[in-house]
């Protein structure tokens, strides 16, 4: 849950999506989750997974992201799997919005396993673990 959710202790409609909580079926939660499977929002979220490939193989962070700790050698290692969630977000025919959220998370969540905490010095399993999780909610349809 993000710093803004927890000082005013509104959930996000993303929050309420994934937990369940609303439906995309019906009012916001339909309108949330209908602008999470565009097409335009979709390919952002796929590009914004694939410039975070791009970063992980540079071999020092670049200007703009300079205070990003990118998982590196994780990502390099899991290349394959990451292009593949890419994939999947951009051009499957139906995809569940759920899904949609935790591939944006991925890149755009300060906490996600993707970067690293100041009190983690190594992956444990986290990123593959998330990347699977976002790829089997994006096909839960």
């Amino acid at each position: 849950m993000g710093l803004l959710t927890r000082i005013f202790g509104r959930r996000s409609l993303d929050e309420r999506l994934l937990s369940g909580e609303l439906s995309p079926e019906s009012g916001e939660g339909k309108e949330r989750a209908e602008q999470l499977v565009s097409p335009e929002h979709r390919a952002k979220c796929a590009k914004a997974l694939r410039d975070l490939l791009e970063e992980a193989f540079r071999p020092h962070s670049s200007f703009l992201n300079a205070n990003l700790k990118v998982q590196r050698q994780v990502i390099r290692e899991h290349r394959q799997l990451i292009l593949t969630l890419a994939d999947e977000v951009e051009q499957l025919p139906v995809v569940n919005p759920r899904g949609v959220i935790l591939a944006d998370r991925l890149v755009t969540d300060g906490e996600s396993p993707m970067y690293f905490p100041e009190h983690l010095t190594e992956d444990h399993g986290e990123v593959v673990t998330a990347v699977e999780r976002a790829r089997e909610a994006l096909k839960a349809v």
